[in-house]
């Protein structure tokens, strides 16, 4: 005996999916809104003073901090503009002259590849001083005598590298290549500009500077007053740098 067929169930009517009403909008912007003001109070509610916190400088921060000291034992060593001109009451004396491929020839083979790009040196003569003696943790000064607008550029810098006794000083702009720059700024009046470099890694009881702009080579000496003062960092045992 066959069963019948269950019913199928009644479909909706297509006026039925038309007469349907929309969920209401105005929840969801109620939401929306009342999620804005909580955000907007609890960040300024508990926002902190002072600078943002900004993660890819600390990170770069960090890692010039440990570049300082490179594979090879150079000390990159951050020279800053002195607040005003400092006179040089002992200053060594320095011997000077022209170079070509001064770069070339004049750096150590490990210097170059410390560096990250070969810099833009500075051209023409520069007169340089610095005193004929140091003590460690205190700021050398070095003193150009430059045109006076290139005197009151920010772009114009030292780089300064040590390693056992010998110094690297190169007066360099900061501008890519040398076409970005005004020459104008390269003419005039010598006017002096010093410049204060930490002595704080140096150890050795003598030190050889050799101070290097476009085409000429300067050289001087200069004593360590206190040897023992200075702060070295050395390979712990972890590998790690210990400051000693």
């Amino acid at each position: 005996m066959s069963t019948p067929d269950s019913p199928e169930p009644p479909r909706p009517q297509a006026a039925d999916a038309q007469n349907r009403k929309p969920w209401p909008m105005w929840p969801i912007a109620l939401a929306i809104v009342l999620f804005m003001v909580v955000y907007t109070w609890i960040n300024m509610q508990y926002r902190k003073e002072g600078k943002a916190f900004e993660p890819y400088q600390a990170m770069m921060d960090r890692k010039n901090a440990i570049v300082e000291k490179n594979f090879y034992d150079w000390y990159s060593i951050k020279t800053s503009r002195a607040p005003s001109n400092t006179e040089i009451v002992t200053p060594a004396s320095a011997t000077t002259q022209a170079y070509e491929n001064v770069l070339d020839l004049e750096i150590p083979e490990q210097l170059k590849y410390y560096m990250a790009g070969r810099p833009v040196l500075v051209p023409g003569f520069i007169k340089t001083e610095s005193p004929d003696s140091l003590t460690p943790g205190t700021p050398l000064p070095i003193r150009l005598h430059v045109p006076s607008l290139l005197a009151e550029d920010d772009r114009l810098h030292l780089l300064s590298f040590y390693k056992e006794g010998q110094l690297y000083i190169l007066a360099t702009l900061y501008v890519e290549k040398m076409e970005d720059f005004d020459q104008s700024l390269l003419q005039g009046e010598p006017t002096p500009v010093t410049f204060l470099l930490p002595t704080d890694p140096i150890a050795a009881e003598t030190v050889e500077v050799h101070f290097i702009n476009t085409d000429r080579l300067a050289k001087w000496t200069i004593q360590n007053l206190d040897p023992s003062a200075a702060t070295v960092e050395e390979e712990d045992v972890d590998g790690e740098p210990a400051a000693s």
